[in-house]
């Protein structure tokens, strides 16, 4: 039988699923943690942090957001794209032995840690943002690339169970996979497999990492794109999910146009976590370039800090991409700007999070 535990947001009951519902295991523990951290603001986060910057790459402790306001994101974000075909570094060239150092290290100062996964397309052998093939119902069972899918998950879990204190505990991660399935470009998305299919593939990952590989340290997060009419429509059930998120971008310079959508976003996202019980992030954002220098204290943070919403996770700083730039670096215009919204109240990092009790 499905054992449930009730844990209290925003005055409801935060029903679990199998995945996090033993009070012994690591994920037990970090979504407890994250229950009480969510009471007393947002945590900010970014994507690869600590592995590179604006200007710099693969530096060790290093942060764009410590040079800017003097602290650590509260969580971080990692990707494990091409480690299924046995690559040493991920999509982004990160190494996959300094992300388990950096995955660790966030751990040790009390930070959190976010996973995505973006493989490769297993029918094609193209990247991720290929959707042709039929790839996911191929890699169901009974289709013809389904052992192969079976050795992608094993590889998957044997990185995520080998990242361990000193102890020898799993370090709790909210886990990311299948994001963006509304939009046509992943082999995962709604141009490469029916609902169906995905909901089948979400649930079939679940399944296998918690029941075959006992990945009990891990939060499952599902985060359709930005806009849909029906955020819910690809929801693989309640038991398989531990946060709802939404992946929202302002790619065209627009503040009115991204203001607008981020309060459509999160007011859905507020109302499922209702019906739902389930924590709530916006699990992707930025302005790409960031071409506001005062976009975090005028443009975000006056509708963000209305929500009651888990973490913000803003994409990457690209050493080597200049349009890939999402948060406050040193030398921008903008860092000003962060600085005065690092100091907001509701703003978290990790020395926020390591004084909640």
């Amino acid at each position: 039988m499905m054992k449930k535990i009730a844990i209290s947001i925003w005055g409801l009951a935060l029903s679990l699923g199998i995945m996090a519902s033993e009070p012994c295991s690591p994920a037990y523990r970090l979504l407890n943690r994250l229950k009480k951290i969510q009471k007393k603001g947002i945590m900010i986060g970014h994507q690869d942090d600590p592995v590179y910057g604006r200007n710099w790459k693969w530096d060790r402790g290093r942060s764009d957001v410590k040079e800017v306001c003097g602290d650590y994101p509260a969580i971080m974000g990692f990707e494990l794209g091409g480690i299924e075909l046995g690559e040493t570094a991920n999509i982004d060239n990160v190494p996959f032995d300094r992300m388990r150092e950096e995955i660790l290290a966030q751990h040790e100062r009390g930070g959190v840690t976010t996973i995505s996964w973006h493989p490769f397309n297993p029918v094609t052998e193209k990247n991720a943002w290929d959707p042709s093939g039929n790839p996911v119902k191929e890699i169901l069972p009974g289709g013809s690339q389904h052992q192969k899918f079976n050795k992608w998950l094993k590889i998957v879990a044997d990185f995520l169970n080998s990242i361990q204190t000193v102890d020898g505990e799993k370090v709790p991660i909210l886990f990311r996979p299948w994001h963006e399935m509304e939009g046509t470009w992943f082999w995962w998305g709604s141009k490469g497999t029916t609902v169906d299919e995905y909901k089948q593939l979400y649930i079939y990952t679940h399944d296998q990492l918690l029941k075959r590989y006992a990945c009990d340290q891990l939060l499952w997060g599902y985060s359709p794109n930005s806009g849909g009419a029906d955020y819910l429509k690809y929801y693989p059930g309640t038991q398989y999910v531990d946060l709802i998120g939404v992946d929202l971008y302002d790619f065209n310079k627009d503040n009115d146009v991204y203001i607008k959508n981020l309060k459509h976003d999160l007011e859905a996202l507020k109302n499922i976590a209702i019906t739902e019980n389930k924590l709530v992030a916006l699990t992707e954002t930025g302005a790409q370039t960031l071409p506001d220098s005062t976009w975090f204290t005028h443009v975000f943070w006056p509708v963000a800090k209305e929500y009651p919403i888990s973490y913000v996770l803003f994409w990457r700083n690209a050493w080597d991409n200049p349009k890939e730039l999402y948060i406050a670096a040193p030398g921008l215009a903008v860092a000003s700007d962060f600085r005065h919204f690092a100091k907001e109240k509701k703003t978290l990092f990790v020395k926020n999070i390591n004084k909640i009790k």
